[in-house]
């Protein structure tokens, strides 16, 4: 789940991670709801943080647990976060700042291959027609 006011994202740590990995937050479609009413229960329960709007993206099949990974784009106006007993840290970052603390290597991203990583570079590298979402009230 890609949650942002447009200009800062949301990333999350578990502490069983390794060192410096940084993520998206996610979660598991309960019985009953549909994919963006979990984006919108799962950001609220891992962080506290309140969801307005959702936007399917991509899915990517995953072979452990044999899953199907949906990534959406989720908008949420900068707020207080306050973290669940899933999360080690979460906070809102800038892309000049996640930048250069992936360059620096103070900061680790998803493996390159899984869908985490890609709505994150989506995000970093946003053009106009991927933005609009982030700057539209619709």
């Amino acid at each position: 789940m890609c949650v942002s006011d447009g200009e800062h994202l949301l990333l999350g740590r578990q502490a069983a991670w390794p060192e410096k990995r940084w993520s998206l937050l996610a979660g598991f479609v309960e019985p009953g709801e549909s994919p963006e009413q979990t984006v919108v229960r799962e950001v609220w329960e891992e962080s506290g943080v309140r969801v307005e709007r959702v936007r399917y993206v991509a899915s990517q099949p995953w072979p452990m647990p044999m899953v199907l990974m949906v990534g959406y784009d989720a908008y949420a106006p900068m707020q207080a976060i306050n973290i669940s007993d899933e999360l080690q840290f979460a906070r809102w970052f800038s892309r000049e700042e996640l930048k250069a603390l992936v360059v620096a290597d103070e900061l680790t991203l998803p493996d390159p291959l899984s869908i985490s990583r890609y709505l994150i570079m989506r995000w970093l590298h946003a053009d106009s027609a991927v933005a609009e979402f982030w700057h539209t009230t619709a």
